[in-house]
């Protein structure tokens, strides 16, 4: 499924031991003690990919899929490329029932939000920060140079970085605004889907464990939820656990 990572997330030495002691159980096939090593951590506030991908792995060796998908999801809304993480998600994925098509994007919609979770917004904003630096230090050759080749060089190497400022500073609200949006894994095998949020409402449609839903709304016990093909109805807030 993929190899493991140190976990240098985790200063305390108890609980990176207890890690390691996951890990051991993990490539022991022990995976319910693995589960056990990496819950206490986790339940103790710590959060790192490494950790999550970890647990996720347990998860999915002992049949928990919906459990796999959810510490998947939560690896990767920490690190965007943790390339195992996505992998094992696609795996995962496999397995669930429904089988939903995404509503069609345009292609530079969707080439464009692809591009901003690919780093999170922390990296962009230090992208934006390191085109600033550079674009001053343009100003400053084309400021400080007579001559003219030097000062051409200053002028367009400035504006190209100013330029990167506004697409970073773009990419970086666009990865925001999509990593905040709230995203749950269903939980429940078999949930109905009703129009309204009530138990004598009308059933629209059935979902299974594993499936991710965006969360619209919520309502006493009741989250309204919508697939990736645009569908959308209200289910028991039981039925699902939040990514984040």
């Amino acid at each position: 499924m993929g190899s493991f990572i140190a976990l240098g997330d985790i200063a305390e030495a108890h609980y990176y031991e207890l890690f390691e002691t996951g890990n051991a159980h993990y490539k022991a096939g022990t995976y319910d003690s693995a589960k056990l090593a990496y819950a206490e951590i986790v339940n103790n506030g710590y959060t790192s990919a490494e950790l999550f991908y970890n647990y996720g792995n347990s998860f999915f060796k002992t049949g928990n899929v919906p459990a796999a998908i959810l510490y998947y999801e939560r690896a990767l809304s920490i690190d965007p490329v943790h390339v195992d993480s996505r992998h094992n998600l696609e795996v995962a994925n496999s397995f669930i029932a429904d089988n939903i098509e995404p509503i069609e994007q345009l292609f530079i919609s969707k080439w464009w939000n692809g591009l901003a979770v690919e780093l999170s917004t922390n990296v962009w904003a230090w992208f934006v920060i390191g085109s600033i630096v550079f674009g001053c230090i343009g100003l400053t050759i084309y400021f400080t140079n007579k001559l003219v080749t030097l000062r051409q060089i200053g002028f367009f190497s400035s504006l190209t970085c100013f330029l990167f400022v506004v697409i970073g500073f773009s990419m970086a609200q666009t990865s925001e605004r999509i990593n905040a949006e709230p995203y749950a894994i269903v939980f429940t095998p078999s949930v109905n889907v009703k129009s309204e949020p009530d138990l004598k409402a009308t059933v629209q449609f059935v979902i299974h464990e594993g499936l991710k839903v965006k969360i619209l709304d919520t309502e006493d016990e009741w989250s309204r939820i919508r697939l990736s093909d645009g569908n959308s109805g209200w289910i028991p807030s039981s039925s699902i656990e939040e990514i984040q």
